[in-house]
């Protein structure tokens, strides 16, 4: 039942859409087009909006429900203001990645989303600036924005094995960002020249940190292989010993010889043993 009515959605959103063209080729909605036709992706994302709140563990249609309305945004604006239309590629993008955004939010599990959400993200802001940066500018922004995600997914699963490794490329990228971005900008002589000490001082504090840390939690204690010799083996850890003696008494019985009769004769305790009795004839 659920998968007809998928079928039937995407049944009527075809039909629609397939409707919708064929009168913006006759003309019929005359200069009216461009703003129907972001507000039917408009629509349609708010379709995929509100079946994403009806169930968050179905959290992929919150992918082309942010999508489709920023594709309608982009729309919207190009058709309102022509000297937007620039800003339509990256408003798409902004609405793919607040897709990922919205998956990351309300399912937590699902931690990958961060990755295309925050790529996603730094393109479209790249994009929104492109005219405005230098080649060295719109390098920076990419690379810093790319080390900011990387640095966000390593501070969510700070505690986590599997994602330790994203400290590395946020580092590398948030540096090689941060170098092009000051060479970028027009900066003092001085301080474009000196800054690198802050790098160094950076370093000093992590190294020294580091140190303090390992000498207060003190070395562990290592075992020289000599010295599993000294150590007495356990109680039954080899055949060859001997284990300790325990008393046993066995509790006395009265069919049984006294402990101090001396030998015993087997055949004199099956004699002593009771008869059963003859089976009655009738």
């Amino acid at each position: 039942m659920k998968r007809i009515s998928e079928a039937v959605g995407w049944g009527i959103f075809l039909l629609l859409a397939g409707v919708f063209l064929l009168l913006k080729n006759l003309g019929v909605f005359g200069p009216w087009a461009e703003a129907a036709w972001a507000a039917l992706y408009a629509v349609a994302g708010l379709g995929f909006l509100v079946w994403f709140f009806m169930g968050t563990e179905n959290w992929w249609r919150a992918i082309p429900a942010f999508t489709l309305l920023g594709i309608g945004g982009g729309l919207f604006m190009a058709w309102r203001n022509p000297a937007w239309v620039d800003y339509g590629p990256s408003l798409a993008l902004a609405g793919i990645a607040l897709g990922f955004w919205a998956v990351l939010i309300v399912r937590r599990e699902q931690w990958w989303a961060l990755v295309p959400a925050g790529a996603l993200t730094t393109v479209a802001i790249l994009l929104a600036l492109w005219g405005r940066l230098a080649l060295a500018g719109r390098m920076a922004v990419l690379l810093v924005g790319m080390g900011l995600t990387w640095l966000l997914l390593y501070a969510l699963r700070y505690n986590q094995r599997d994602t330790r490794w994203a400290s590395v490329p946020a580092g590398a990228l948030l540096l090689l960002g941060g170098v092009t971005l000051i060479g970028a900008l027009s900066m003092p002589a001085l301080v474009r020249n000196w800054w690198p000490i802050a790098l160094v001082v950076a370093g000093l504090v992590a190294v020294i940190g580091g140190l303090a840390t390992r000498k207060r939690a003190g070395p562990a204690p290592v075992l020289k292989p000599d010295s599993f010799e000294n150590l007495p083996p356990a109680p039954g850890a080899s055949v060859t010993t001997n284990l300790p003696s325990v008393d046993y008494k066995p509790a006395a019985s009265k069919s049984a010889p006294a402990a101090d009769a001396g030998e015993v004769d087997i055949y004199e305790l099956i004699k002593q043993q009771p008869k059963d009795a003859p089976p009655d004839s009738k």
